[in-house]
């Protein structure tokens, strides 16, 4: 089951399922070492653990998708 780190507020981690689109909020102490906003990582029982992988993963597509819209952008302003 994978989670996306969406945002941590005043030490509070909110986290989303990226099947279920769950939110689970918990203590930001309770992340991997070094994990931060838009990681993604795996839970086992009531652990989570880093998935760098899935990380790098995310920001492959997200940057794929950026470059698309911009390509399309710059078509539109070409006519």
């Amino acid at each position: 089951m994978a989670w996306v780190i969406d945002r941590i507020e005043e030490g509070i981690a909110v986290l989303e399922n990226t099947d279920s689109r769950e939110i689970l909020e918990l203590p930001r102490t309770d992340l991997p070492k070094g994990c931060r906003e838009g990681h993604v990582l795996k839970k086992e029982g009531d652990c989570f653990y880093a998935d760098p992988e899935g990380t790098a993963n995310r920001v492959k597509n997200i940057q794929n998708k950026f470059d698309r819209l911009k390509a399309k952008a710059r078509a539109k302003l070409e006519r």
